[in-house]
């Protein structure tokens, strides 16, 4: 589950990033897209709530990512 959440939260970076390069960005959009990406932190943050730990688990998860 914590690497489904790491691949969401990626997945919305990426949306945001793209959106941003647009000429003219969606505000609206945006908004949402980065509400998203703060509730799937927050669903991360309480699994771990320590954040070096978070960090930590999610490294590992995009290791294995890149690898796979």
């Amino acid at each position: 589950m914590i690497e489904r959440l790491i691949a969401a939260h990626r997945v919305r970076n990426r949306e945001i990033r793209a959106e941003l390069a647009r000429r003219v960005p969606d505000r609206l959009r945006l908004t949402q897209l980065k509400k998203e990406r703060l509730a799937i932190k927050d669903r991360l943050f309480r699994h771990f709530p320590d954040a070096a730990e978070m960090r930590r688990i999610a490294r590992d998860a995009l290791r294995r990512a890149r690898h796979a």
